[in-house]
């Protein structure tokens, strides 16, 4: 009988209990042996419900060091007392499931060496979207291929702020309040919309795919923050929708890991990724292109997920060497993550100018000067007398180095107000 040690008890948890006991007929097929969760830890468990028969504390601590638990299941969140509950547990030679993408992402390197140490399973399929089995995929089902890029719609929140913004018209504080109150952003949404979940979630993700470690330090991060209504309707004008995603890829130059919002085509299939959802677009040498699709979060989504990494553990535990573990995957050699100022993409473009002749010909010169193409432009008339007039352009590739020197002498011109705003546009190839 394996024993499981739940941290933390709020939604996942909740829905995690839920799930066992509703899919009890079905688990033993799955699982090489029994299993039951038999302590709860969590800070305010007295205000919650649960079965009686679990014992239940509020310090963490106590399941960690506790000789009658074999599996932990971390649902705490962030990464000070999650970092503890983990370590500790794996000194202790129990398992870890965990949904927590900051804590592999930022301490993963050094989580899997310990693990390795004290031959433990660390499962964290829930960490990165959901349900979708991503973390397996990789790990699993594509270990002998040579995956050459990841792009990923990740954060449910980011997804449906901008849906909204574009199906609804909606202003961006307009469609997060609206995200509040159905519950798909936090109270403090910050690191949803500034770029940081997705940044861990990608980080973990190439991780994997290139077997490097964490690249986190050295992700570039935009997030969702200033982008207006009029940039949704102005590239749909134009052809595109604004999604973010978290990008990584191969080269002879290195890896890029990013993650910022794009403009993506129509057609791309990405482009239809609404709500909540997620979707991850893999690119291979053998299998060619493959996408998984599902719930990016919610309760039921990621304790789905926890469960099949318990299964995992529960089958393999009885091994005198854990050998089918995600940490095989990490640390294994540093590869040179591509610089920001050296990463190409064609760009989208709103700037503001004064309704006076000679303005469009002054930047556009200043594009040809630089070598820069226009693949697409639009001027729109005023909203109301004597307001500054939007211009929209998309160019051809170019650097980051290079869009930036080109944005600051467009802001120098006279007749240019306000700052120029840029998004990336998804190249077809990515």
């Amino acid at each position: 009988m394996n024993r499981i040690g739940l941290c933390g008890y709020g939604t996942v948890g909740q829905s995690l209990l839920k799930l066992i006991k509703n899919t009890d007929n079905t688990i033993p097929s799955n699982i090489s042996d029994k299993f039951i969760v038999s302590m709860i830890a969590d800070r305010s468990i007295a205000k919650k419900k649960y079965d009686k028969s679990i014992t239940v504390t509020k310090n963490v601590m106590d399941l960690a060091k506790s000789e009658e638990i074999d599996i932990i299941v971390e649902l705490i969140g962030g990464t000070d007392v999650a970092y503890d509950v983990v370590i500790t547990a794996i000194k202790n030679q129990k398992h870890i499931i965990t949904a927590n993408k900051a804590l592999i992402a930022e301490f993963g390197d050094e989580i899997f060496e310990l693990a390795a140490k004290n031959n433990v399973f660390v499962g964290f399929e829930a960490s990165v979207a959901g349900a979708i089995p991503i973390i397996n995929t990789l790990t699993n089902n594509f270990a002998n291929e040579q995956i050459k890029s990841i792009i990923g719609i990740i954060n449910g929140t980011c997804n449906f702020i901008l849906e909204q913004m574009s199906s609804s018209n909606l202003s961006f504080n307009d469609a997060l309040q609206k995200a509040k109150q159905l519950g798909y952003a936090e109270a403090d949404p910050s690191f949803d919309i500034n770029g940081t979940d997705a940044a861990h979630k990608i980080s973990i993700l190439a991780s994997i795919a290139y077997k490097i470690k964490s690249p986190l330090k050295n992700v570039t991060i935009e997030g969702i923050e200033k982008i207006t209504s009029m940039d949704i309707k102005y590239s749909r004008e134009l052809g595109y929708m604004i999604k973010h995603v978290g990008i990584t890829n191969i080269s002879d130059q290195g890896i890029e890991c990013r993650t910022h919002p794009v403009l993506v085509s129509s057609n791309n299939i990405l482009s239809n990724v609404n709500g909540v959802m997620n979707a991850v677009m893999l690119s291979g040498d053998n299998f060619g292109t493959s996408m998984l699709y599902g719930h990016g979060a919610g309760g039921d989504a990621t304790a789905s997920a926890v469960l099949a990494d318990i299964a995992q553990a529960i089958n393999i535990s009885d091994k005198l060497k854990i050998t089918n573990n995600h940490r095989d995957s990490f640390s294994l050699k540093s590869l040179d993550i591509i610089d920001n100022d050296c990463l190409e993409n064609p760009y989208y473009l709103r700037i503001y100018a004064e309704d006076v002749s000679g303005v469009m010909a002054e930047i556009t010169n200043i594009l040809a000067k630089e070598k820069i193409s226009i693949e697409a432009v639009t001027q729109h008339e005023p909203a109301h007398t004597d307001s500054l007039i939007p211009i929209v352009m998309i160019t051809d590739t170019v650097n980051t180095k290079s869009i930036d020197n080109v944005i600051k002498k467009i802001e120098k011109l006279p007749h240019v107000k306000d700052d120029v705003f840029k998004i990336r546009v998804l190249k077809i190839n990515e």
